[in-house]
């Protein structure tokens, strides 16, 4: 694949006409590189290009380098010898080996949490701001070709999020919204205690309009017309509004971090951007940048609260260079002096949250659904600053996982479709602070497929004086694994059950849609009481959660009694 960079001088910047997705992230590795970057270098109009054939990201990235090297004299960067020969093809690249090398060190020192991001890129950061201020006045060529030609047709579209929402997709929603005059919608009425304190107190934006009830988006609008509309954040049709996976032919692009699904089709081509970094939102400050559009104080701390957020504070094993780079620039523009401080009020505020939810939201509120092999899994995940009020109802915990693989089954009017169900459920408790997690087994289909996916880790009592496992073939004991330091979903915890599952996995029970599954007496026992109605959620008094009549269902997953 051949691709053409086009390196200008005399201005103080070099900007790339390509979109590779990790330029950005590999020169972001380079801080001093970044400052020759944005050196002002001799007034003069011309300009380099290099044709980057058959080309590796790593080599796009030191040819960036070198050229920047090239338009400052030819001096290189201190420590970092070059040849004087301007890569104008990929025969000269030979002399940045040592660049490479040095390069590769950097990278394995790079910095962990935002304090540090922003200390390293200091620099870069200042320089950078002030660039974009000078492009937004006066932007760049590339911009110009990237806003006419390759992001015209997200102009004044619809943006939304997933469903079971979050930060990132409610900022990367309203934050593409305001780059390309769109329209940003969240996919569900609730939101959860980091979005509104984030939303609220630090950026002061406005809640976006419900999806479904917004013209132009889920309603017609006075013309009785629909916008397109961008995705942000997924591409899973399960986790589209659903009124949206209905009506996939709107669907005109795709801004994202995840992995592309395989339900993902489109009978027409796509704007996608999709890239392997921590956080959606670096993507969105990356377009900002690229088509030299300013970036306002409030739009600059949303975005730095949902890469926080998506990575943890820059400590995801998830998080990349990009990421760094990104918070500590909009921490820059958006006035922001520590955002430890404000990730620690974050979460704070999200653990609050999701303790006041009751089990019933707990176990649904983050929770996605994925299948290999066969095999359908549910995993989902709290994100807490403690624990501890977590596992103290780790055995109401363990009923609603049990079920939640049953309602995976209804179907609005008709009878459960065993085939819909999930074969496994999990709930992973992440520690922010300590960086650690434990993980919820409420079955022996779970405690076989855990012991298998996480060797090694040891496995305890869910709870303190609970007396009795969550049915006939799992142990009290098995019913907590410590799986340690793992805290990503996505690069972690599902690659680690998936692997099991791929690897020839069997157990007592064979996959819900085989013909001659059987469940077994706390399963069967679960069914007829859901079936009976005899374990409902209703609002609880104080109108503050959803809670479930559980008397009955405890005794049939515990008891194997109805």
């Amino acid at each position: 694949m051949c691709q053409t960079g086009m390196i200008r001088r005399g201005r103080g910047f070099v900007h790339f006409l390509i979109s590779d997705s990790g330029l950005f992230s590999r020169l972001c590795r380079f801080s001093l590189s970044f400052s020759a970057l944005m050196a002002d270098p001799p007034d003069n109009n011309a300009y380099a290009s290099a044709s980057l054939a058959d080309a590796s990201l790593a080599d796009a990235s030191l040819a960036a380098a070198a050229a920047a090297s090239s338009a400052t004299g030819g001096a290189g960067i201190e420590g970092w010898p070059l040849s004087s020969t301007r890569p104008l093809s990929a025969k000269s690249w030979g002399s940045f080996t040592n660049l490479l090398e040095t390069a590769t060190a950097i990278s394995q020192t790079m910095p962990s949490d935002a304090m540090k991001a922003m200390d390293d890129y200091r620099i870069a950061v200042e320089r950078i701001a002030q660039k974009i201020v000078e492009r937004t006045a006066d932007p760049t060529e590339g911009a110009f070709i990237e806003e006419t030609f390759a992001y015209k047709r997200l102009k004044g579209v619809c943006f939304v999020g997933h469903v079971k929402t979050d930060l990132d997709s409610v900022a990367g929603a309203i934050g593409a919204a305001n780059l390309f005059d769109g329209l940003a919608c969240r996919s569900e009425d609730n939101l959860n205690g980091e979005i509104t304190y984030v939303l609220n107190e630090v950026a002061n934006v406005e809640v976006p309009p419900l999806f479904d009830d917004t013209a132009g988006a889920g309603l017609p609008d006075e013309n009785g017309e629909k916008r397109n509309v961008c995705l942000v954040d997924h591409n899973e049709p399960k986790q589209m509004v659903p009124s949206l996976a209905s009506d996939m032919g709107r669907i005109i692009g795709c801004i994202d971090h995840h992995a592309l699904s395989e339900g993902f089709a489109s009978s027409k081509p796509l704007l996608i951007d999709i890239r392997p970094w921590g956080s959606m939102s670096t993507i969105i400050t990356h377009l900002y940048i690229r088509l030299s559009s300013p970036i306002s104080k409030s739009i600059a701390r949303l975005l730095m609260c949902a890469i926080l957020s998506d990575t943890l504070a820059l400590r995801s094993v998830t998080t990349t260079d990009a990421d760094r780079f990104a918070v500590a620039m909009l921490a820059k523009l958006g006035e922001i002096e520590s955002p430890d401080t404000v990730a620690k009020q974050m979460f704070k505020n999200k653990t609050r949250w999701i303790c006041n939810l009751g089990p019933y939201a707990m176990v649904r509120g983050d929770q996605k659904d994925f299948t290999v092999e066969g095999w359908k899994m549910g995993i989902a995940v709290l994100e807490v600053t403690d624990t501890t009020p977590v596992l103290a109802i780790a055995d109401k915990l363990l009923l609603e996982l049990r079920i939640l693989k049953k309602e995976k089954g209804d179907r609005r009017g008709k009878e459960n479709d065993v085939t819909a169900q999930l074969d496994f459920a999990f709930l992973f408790v992440v520690d922010v602070v300590k960086q650690c997690s434990v993980l919820l087994v409420c079955g022996g289909r779970e405690y076989a497929l855990a012991s298998k996916a996480f060797p090694g880790c040891e496995f305890h009592v869910a709870k303190e004086g609970m007396g009795k496992a969550p049915g006939t073939t799992i142990a009290l004991n098995q019913t907590l694994c410590d799986v340690g330091s793992l805290v990503s979903r996505k690069a972690q915890f599902v690659p680690a059950l998936s692997q099991a599952l791929a690897s020839n996995f069997t157990c007592h029970r064979t996959r819900v849609t085989d013909p001659s599954y059987k469940q077994g007496t706390s399963g069967a026992l679960l069914d007829r009481v859901l079936s009976n109605r005899q374990a409902e959620v209703r609002v609880s008094l104080d109108g503050q959660q959803l809670e479930r009549d559980v008397r009955v269902a405890e005794s049939a997953l515990y008891d194997q009694k109805w």
